[in-house]
């Protein structure tokens, strides 16, 4: 159980707040140039994608400590890695 709760939560957690904080991040930025409340939707969306993100952290901390945050950072950055390379850099219009 050791094993379990110091590497394999954490990393699934870490791919799943990334997943959630660069997915959230990449549906705002699609939608800014339709709302109506630019500024509200990209403060809103970064609010919130930062608390659940810091709750997220915060939990793993307490349940597997600084080796599990550790994990768990290192599966946050690994979800970022993919996501940019599945949806690729947007192409520049002019």
């Amino acid at each position: 159980m050791s094993a379990l709760t110091n590497i394999l939560i954490p990393a699934i957690a870490g791919l799943v707040l990334g997943t959630m904080y660069f997915g959230g991040l990449w549906l705002t930025l699609r939608r800014l140039a339709r709302s109506h409340q630019p500024a509200f939707l990209a403060f809103g969306s970064y609010f919130g994608r930062l608390a659940a993100c810091l709750a997220g952290f915060y939990l793993i901390s307490r349940v597997a400590g600084l080796p599990g945050l550790l994990v768990c950072l290192a599966a946050f950055i690994i979800a970022r890695m993919v996501l940019v390379r599945r949806w690729g850099k947007p192409e520049l219009k002019f």
